[in-house]
């Protein structure tokens, strides 16, 4: 018997009650709904749900398939429609993994992982903030992104960076809102460390999900993380091909 996970947004009430019938689907059709030594996790919602069901189950390697119910949906592989199909192909094992790079920071003996960003911005009055990249760059900015290729077609891309393939393991650094109209985003595939020089109430958001209070003086380490958050491919990824139809490039 084959284990499956779902996840889902629970408060949206149209996705929870789809969600149960797949659920229920699913134990008919012979498989065990579970996220404890699931096979592979389906995802059912937008990009939002499959950020929250990597930071779930990328320790374990667990496979995500994104089904597509929620918002943009670049993430995901197909649509619910499709479900049945995907779960016939799986079962006889017609699909490939595709592997994503991440992200962490360590700070105070924490560590945060993120599959598309990390950044550091403002939580209280308006005020920009100071940050350092040793032996990178100097920024007064409203903040900083640190976004990996997964990530780099989402709040990076608003803020003016790159485009990233997506099996590229480099990282883009971007300022949001810098002072200095000389900033521009910076591509780098080694560790940095910053320091946060000026900036009041500031935080470490993960994933747009996940906030952790940073204080100034505070050191914080950034770097590629061990872990990878791992997709089920049914078809052959088109990454501009999804590019084009998402953002009109």
């Amino acid at each position: 018997m084959i284990t499956v996970g779902v996840i889902y947004k629970n408060e949206n009430e149209l996705i929870a009650n789809t969600a149960k019938q797949v659920i229920k689907d699913l134990k008919g059709q012979g498989f065990k709904v579970s996220l404890s030594g699931a096979k592979f996790v389906l995802s059912l919602g937008g990009d939002g749900t499959i950020l929250r069901a990597a930071g779930l189950v990328a320790k374990q390697g667990i496979p995500i398939l994104g089904v597509h119910m929620g918002g943009l949906g670049f993430l995901s592989e197909i649509f619910l429609a499709e479900l049945n199909e995907a779960l016939i192909k799986i079962k006889k094992g017609q699909y490939t993994i595709d592997e994503r790079t991440m992200i962490e920071a360590q700070v105070r003996g924490k560590t945060i992982t993120a599959l598309n960003d990390l950044v550091i911005g403002k939580s209280g009055i308006s005020r920009v903030i100071k940050i350092e990249l040793e032996g990178v760059a100097k920024y007064t900015a409203d903040g900083l992104i640190f976004s990996t290729a997964s990530g780099s077609t989402a709040y990076n891309l608003s803020a003016g960076g790159p485009l990233l393939t997506p099996q590229s393991a480099s990282y883009v650094v971007s300022a949001i809102c810098p002072h200095s109209s000389s900033t521009r985003p910076i591509v780098l595939d080694m560790p940095v460390t910053l320091v946060l020089k000026r900036g009041g109430e500031v935080v470490l958001t993960s994933d747009g999900q996940h906030m952790f209070p940073i204080k100034e003086g505070q050191t914080i380490k950034v770097q590629r993380s061990k872990l990878k958050t791992r997709f089920i491919r049914l078809q052959k990824y088109d990454f501009f091909g999804r590019v084009k139809s998402s953002f009109g490039f």
